[in-house]
């Protein structure tokens, strides 16, 4: 762990949070949600632990931060919507998925391992998602999803002082796939920065 450059307040806590539940419960119980949507942050896990403060996709950081340190892949899963996307940590316990999140809606945080797959998993957001602008619990806005290695970034997301708005770009520039598709061609979608759907990869392979 030394490393990543880690102090011995961050490695002493990353020792400790050997699981995904205790993440879970550490950052449900220490880490305030950070509703100030109008100052966009993306704290690395240093900050969010200094700050004690974060939103879902800082979440996300600093649970792949943590648990990656614990032989857990650093995976993400961004969820698309009509209205405001969400994302989660995702682990795999004996060979079922679960989830770490943070949310503020109750019921769009975390899930316990019992799911099959990506799909499975997501779907259980699905009937939870409704209209956050308009508060319609009938009008349900999940559109589709998408995986992200954060590996893949060779910049420091663990211990960065500056946001790291180079994943939130990057998030922005993904293939979803669709969860209810018409068709196979119509399976795959990309989204522009105000939500809407741009282009239909036809004969994209998953």
């Amino acid at each position: 762990m030394n490393k990543l450059d880690l102090n011995q307040e961050e490695i002493r806590l990353i020792e400790h949070l050997n699981s995904p539940q205790k993440v879970q419960e550490f950052l449900l119980n220490e880490i305030e949600y950070d509703f100030n949507d109008d100052k966009d942050t993306n704290r690395s896990f240093r900050r969010v632990l200094r700050d004690k403060k974060a939103h879902c996709i800082e979440g996300v950081l600093f649970a792949a931060a943590v648990l990656m340190q614990h032989n857990y892949p650093p995976l993400m899963v961004s969820l698309e919507a009509r209205d405001i996307d969400h994302n989660i940590f995702i682990y795999n316990l004996n060979g079922k998925l679960g989830s770490v999140a943070i949310s503020r809606d109750e019921f769009l945080r975390g899930r316990p391992a019992k799911f099959r797959d990506i799909k499975d998993l997501v779907m259980s957001y699905y009937p939870y998602y409704w209209n956050y602008w308009t508060n319609d619990n009938e009008d349900l806005t999940l559109r589709g999803y998408a995986k992200v290695d954060l590996r893949i970034f060779k910049q420091d997301w663990i211990t960065a002082e500056e946001d790291l708005n180079f994943i939130e770009d990057y998030l922005w520039k993904m293939k979803y796939r669709r969860l209810f598709p018409r068709n196979k061609e119509d399976r795959f979608y990309t989204c522009d920065k105000n939500g809407k759907i741009k282009n239909i990869f036809k004969g994209f392979l998953s």
